[in-house]
């Protein structure tokens, strides 16, 4: 499995859910954009240049919490870290 191309890939997921090929390139381009896209939300958030309420607008609270919460974690561990 580790050796098999994309278009195997491809052609092994249409053949699962029935669909055309193209339709599931089509279905992975929309399910990276939307990675990159929340990926970029988070970026732009943590670097401060997007508020809380409009990382909320665009993500939703609970993910933004997460965010949040990971983001404390890191500052917490590398302040240990410090005066360790």
């Amino acid at each position: 499995m580790a050796t098999d191309s994309v278009s195997d890939r491809v052609r092994e997921l249409a053949q699962h859910l029935g669909i055309d090929e193209s339709e599931v390139i089509q279905q992975a381009v929309e399910t990276g954009v939307e990675t990159l896209y929340r990926d970029m939300i988070i970026s732009r958030y943590l670097d401060g240049d997007l508020t809380r309420e409009e990382a909320v607008d665009e993500l939703g609270a609970d993910v933004v919490d997460q965010v949040d919460s990971a983001r404390d974690a890191i500052e917490e561990d590398v302040e240990w870290g410090l005066h360790a």
